[in-house]
């Protein structure tokens, strides 16, 4: 191929890329950007981390974060079972077999369950299931009205 310049080279090669699983990401640790080099859900990049006296990599700092910083992601299991149950509630809703109090009473428990998962790791490994399953929140969300 002949180019007329450089950024239509560099267009046409970033979308190769993009093609065959190479795409930008940006850093969790320190905020650059890097390519990932194959389809796989990279989360850090491959160079040092800014500010660490350890001169460690950002791989490394990132797998030394706190359980709170890593339970305070989106991919937590809790939050996708929390999602999966505002859906439940509002096709409920959708089709008529919940009224609109109770589905409000029933959301607000289950925002309430999640966000007290994030806070106690005991609550989250024990009960948490549980409790978020759609009767047991339809039982207590009536116990409540």
């Amino acid at each position: 191929m002949i180019y007329v310049s450089f950024v239509g080279m560099f267009r046409s090669d970033l979308y190769e890329g993009l093609c065959v699983g190479h795409a930008p990401k940006k850093c969790r640790t320190c905020g650059r950007w890097f390519l990932t080099i194959n389809a796989r859900p990279t989360k850090y990049c491959g160079g040092y981390a800014l500010g660490d006296k350890r001169h460690r990599s950002c791989r490394q700092v990132g797998n030394l974060k706190g359980r709170k910083e890593r339970e305070l992601a989106e991919d937590n299991p809790n939050v996708e079972l929390y999602k999966k149950r505002l859906d439940s509630i509002n096709h409920r809703l959708r089709r008529k077999n919940a009224d609109k109090p109770l589905g409000k009473m029933m959301k607000k428990l289950a925002k309430d369950k999640m966000q007290r998962s994030k806070n106690s790791v005991d609550y989250a490994d024990g009960n948490y299931i549980q409790e978020m399953e759609l009767d047991a929140l339809e039982a207590e969300a009536k116990a409540l009205l």
